[in-house]
């Protein structure tokens, strides 16, 4: 904003300008390369009235056409080579022609910040460049945005005059976002103390701002023989590592203030103002930190100095004053970083730019040059061009440290985190390995000895853990334990688990030399048993863990064990033996020698089968016997396991053949009677027909089948069974499907996701039916459960092909 009272009072007078002395004796213009920032997109810089300088090659630059009071800006390549420059209204290109049409953008050369140039997603050929007009212009922040690609890479407009903003006050800044591509822009309004924080991101530029009202307002005011002014000047800058922002705010006659806020470069959340508003901050105009952060530097409309102002508690390190000046201005403008960690600023109507060499240093020794960079003869005025920074990320950094304040066992362990947001850390103490409970702040006091380690965990725009180096820490302390000796039944271990000392042991069994051992064998245990530890403080006499341990033992009970001799008949017999409270755990001897272990046995074969059951608890054993004995039960082969059959056209009768079997007495039956009692039956009648063997044993097995009317032709006769049992006992371990009048079929079983897990071809009906699933897919046994299947195949008698599905349930 210009106004009447502008304490700078900008005369953008040619021939004054060239009238001004060109002996003066600058200090040598010597870049050194120690900006975190390597990238040379701001190498040049052009400014003020016709001025410029290069990082490239360490010189001042005449040829270029901007002439602006306050804001400008300047973009290169990353190679250093200009791109275009600009006062917030007009665009040059890098041969200082206008681009096309890009006149009239909105800004105003007395605006403080009237232009900003954001690269899109860190491209150098795409750019963003936002205009800033004076309060009294009314054409508030717009935008243009700039394609390099254009007019044979010199550059053109896309498109301009954009509106971002209808009204607002004259700062704008951008902060690269922590993710190091996208960018947050902000904003000021005027009248009020509302932050505007736009996002560009991969969908360009989102429109819709978040807003924080938070701060002070920048308002309207109106003195006595004064008209009315405003606090509209003054830079909003951010610190170099995106974490705070700094706002410069004054009048065009006096007051001002500066204000940091805490900034949220994830979020884009504005937070926590701190303000300084003392006689050193009338006029605040120029801000820059320093390259650590830890500084600030703050210039005045007012005064010929610069405040180096301490960031943590935001109060005034020291006082710089610019000598040599002329009477141009009474204050100085901006305050600008430079590619080699230097801060320079612009001294308005002056033919060079004043430097701060040392700005990472406290005090006077920062290094304050007055006539630090010759401009030869052009001349800076009250704006210089923006540097965006990069969010460096530098390498993490955590260590853990031991302190012990006094009295025992009194240990704090505490972690310093380097290079870590601290809002988005969470942290894990382990010890020995093992997750500390409680282990989730910054410090931790020890509880038990161990190693300790931290992990810490950093959820911003990267997913960053890091571990900390291992500290021992060793407390004075007994955890005494006593478990049985096995096959003992009626001796411990006694373990004390001790640290920190020498142990002392006493109690049933334990005499010297063996009290002082941290571990040892007591027998003959019988009732209850107290035995106490001791540890002490070698150093500390009154500093000492003394704990008891009560041992009870008393032998138990034979295990009850069941002796069930198998008298009945079947293929196997499951033994089982079941758990109590003195008993839990079993090992069987089979006949054949084996040995399993496990409360359960599955009996394949008659024999003598020995179990021992074993006490954990107290180390002693029972042993028991039992004889088993097996009776098969026969197996039927009844007319290749038919469900339906019937009469061949050249027959009277049809033979039914129920297998031989060695032993045992056959019984057919038809509507109840008996009708034969041999292997095989004659059958003249249409029904039922149901066989009936006994071994000698006493065990038996029947099987049926039905000669119907209808044959032939006659459909397949399928039956799928619903369930089998595929767990290594011998019996029903394969999915067997039995039918009749089938000369081809395909099998498909399905998981629960409708996934196929098993396939079968070319299946015929057999005498013993049809073996085809073993339960196991890829070589492993499925879970129990219900599976579908798919059937299909073809008929003997008819051609057409048939299907059937189902579900078939695993049993283990």
């Amino acid at each position: 904003m210009y106004v009447k009272h502008f304490s700078f009072q900008f005369r953008l007078r040619k021939r004054t300008i060239r009238a001004l002395s060109k002996a003066l004796v600058l200090v040598s213009f010597l870049w050194s390369p120690v900006r975190a920032q390597s990238i040379k997109t701001y190498a040049n810089w052009y400014f003020g009235d016709g001025a410029g300088v290069t990082f490239t090659s360490g010189s001042a630059l005449t040829d270029g056409k901007l002439h602006t009071a306050e804001g400008c800006a300047s973009m290169s390549d990353e190679n250093g080579q200009l791109l275009f420059y600009t006062d917030g209204s007009t665009i040059w290109n890098r041969n200082h022609d206008v681009m096309p049409g890009a006149t009239g953008l909105g800004g105003n050369s007395h605006a403080t910040q009237s232009a900003l140039i954001v690269p899109y997603q860190n491209s150098t050929k795409q750019f963003y460049v936002f205009s800033v007009g004076t309060q009294n212009q009314n054409s508030g922040i717009q935008y243009a945005y700039v394609d390099m690609n254009l007019n044979g890479g010199l550059g053109g407009l896309t498109y301009k005059n954009k509106v971002l903003l209808a009204g607002s006050s004259e700062k704008i800044t951008v902060i690269k976002h922590c993710n190091n591509l996208n960018h947050w822009v902000i904003t000021h309004d005027f009248g009020n103390n509302t932050f505007r924080v736009y996002l560009i991101n991969d969908n360009g530029l989102i429109l819709t701002p978040s807003l924080y009202s938070v701060g002070s307002t920048h308002q309207s005011l109106s003195g006595a023989g004064h008209s009315a002014r405003q606090q509209n000047k003054g830079y909003m800058k951010p610190s170099h590592d995106g974490r705070k922002l700094a706002v410069a705010v004054s009048d065009s006659i006096q007051g001002g203030f500066l204000e940091v806020f805490n900034f949220d470069n994830k979020t884009g959340v504005i937070s926590n103002p701190v303000k300084l508003e003392t006689v050193e901050t009338m006029g605040a105009y120029g801000v820059e930190f320093s390259p650590d952060n830890s500084l600030l530097y703050l210039s005045s409309m007012f005064s010929k100095n610069i405040q180096q102002i301490n960031v943590a508690s935001l109060s005034v390190n020291a006082t710089l004053t610019v000598q040599g000046q002329t009477t141009y201005s009474p204050g100085i403008g901006a305050l600008q970083i430079g590619l080699d960690g230097k801060i320079y600023g612009a001294v308005p109507g002056e033919a060079y730019l004043l430097a701060i060499n040392q700005p990472n240093q406290s005090g006077t020794g920062c290094g304050l040059v007055s006539q630090g960079v010759s401009l030869s003869g052009r001349k800076a005025m009250a704006g210089l061009p923006f540097l965006l920074d990069e969010v460096v990320l530098l390498p993490p950094e955590l260590s853990i440290s031991l302190k012990k304040p006094g009295g025992c066992n009194n240990f704090l362990l505490e972690s310093k985190v380097v290079n870590l947001d601290p809002n988005y850390l969470l942290y894990q103490w382990y010890v020995d390995g093992v997750a500390a409970a409680g282990g989730d702040k910054a410090t931790l006091k020890p509880t038990k000895t161990g190693t300790y380690t931290l992990k810490i965990r950093e959820t911003k725009c990267q997913d960053i853990q890091i571990t900390s180096n291992e500290i021992k820490v060793v407390l004075v302390e007994a955890n005494p334990t006593a478990k049985a000796v096995p096959d003992s039944c009626g001796a411990f271990l006694l373990n004390a688990h001790a640290s920190g000392g020498a142990v002392q042991w006493t109690g049933f069994g334990i005499s010297p030399p063996r009290d002082q051992l941290d571990s040892l064998i007591v027998s003959k245990i019988t009732g209850s048993q107290t035995f106490r530890v001791r540890v002490v403080d070698p150093d500390d006499g009154t500093c000492f863990s003394e704990k008891e341990l009560t041992v009870t033992f008393s032998p138990p009970p034979p295990f009850p064990f069941a002796n069930p001799i198998r008298s009945g008949c079947g293929d196997t017999l499951m033994l089982r033996a079941t758990p109590t409270a003195d008993w839990d755990t079993f090992r069987w001897k089979q006949p054949d020698g084996a040995s399993v272990t496990g409360t359960t046995v599955l009996a394949r074969q008659s024999g003598y089968y020995q179990l021992t059951a074993l006490s954990t608890s107290t180390g002693c054993k029972s042993e028991d016997s039992i004889t088993v004995n097996l009776f098969p039960n026969p197996k039927l082969q009844l007319s290749q396991h038919q469900v339906d059959t019937c009469f061949a056209n050249s027959s009277s009768y049809l033979e039914l053949n129920a297998g031989s079997i060695p032993n045992v007495i056959y019984t057919w039956t038809s509507d109840g009677k008996t009708i034969g009692t041999t292997q095989f039956l004659k059958a003249y009648a249409y029904g039922s027909y149901t066989i009936s063997v006994h071994t000698s044993d006493g065990c038996q097995a029947a099987d049926s089948v039905r000669i119907r009317t209808n044959c032939p032709p006659s459909p397949a006769v399928i039956n799928v069974p619903d369930a089998f049992t595929p767990n290594q006992d011998g019996m029903n371990e394969v999915l067997v499907i039995y039918g009749s009048g089938a000369k081809q079929m395909s099998l498909t079983v399905y998981n629960r996701w409708g996934e196929p897990i098993y396939r079968a071809n070319n299946g015929v009906t057999s005498p013993s039916g049809w073996e085809t699933w073993d339960g196991t897919y890829q070589g492993q046994p499925v879970a129990s459960g219900v599976y579908a299947y798919k059937l299909e195949g073809k008929s003997v008698d008819y051609p057409d092909s048939f299907t059937r599905e189902g579900v078939i349930e695993v049993i283990r």
